[in-house]
């Protein structure tokens, strides 16, 4: 039995290693504020590159902030509940926030990451 448990838990480090860009996790010290307001109930999750993931308290609606890509909701989730979600690629596939003129005046730090959402609204995450 201890074989087994060993065994799985080498398992699922290689798979997170695999997986490291796809894989977000809670960051429980971060914060999300909107227009210079803190939004309560928001989630923070991030990767290993220190892309960010946004989900409401209910799980509704997500951004997801990646270096390479413009910001937007991810087309495809999945969550465990309050510890980690995971996207299909490395550079998921998303839907844009906002209309055919959409600036989002993305900025990104180790430490913070702003942007402008659909409806011109400022965003700020502030991890760790």
């Amino acid at each position: 039995m201890k074989r087994v448990v060993i065994i799985g838990v080498l398992l699922l480090i290689v798979m997170a290693v695999m997986y490291r860009q796809r894989l977000f996790l809670r960051d429980p010290l971060g914060a999300v504020e909107r227009n210079g307001l803190r939004v309560d109930g928001a989630s923070v999750y991030i990767n290993y590159y220190n892309d960010v993931l946004i989900r409401n308290a209910e799980g509704e609606q997500s951004w997801l902030v990646q270096r390479d890509s413009v910001p937007g909701t991810p087309a495809k989730l999945t969550c465990l509940r309050g510890m980690m979600c995971w996207t299909e690629a490395n550079i998921a596939a998303v839907a844009p926030l906002g209309s055919v003129g959409y600036r989002p005046n993305l900025v990104m730090t180790n430490k913070e990451v702003s942007f402008r959402d659909g409806n011109d609204n400022g965003l700020r995450v502030v991890l760790r």
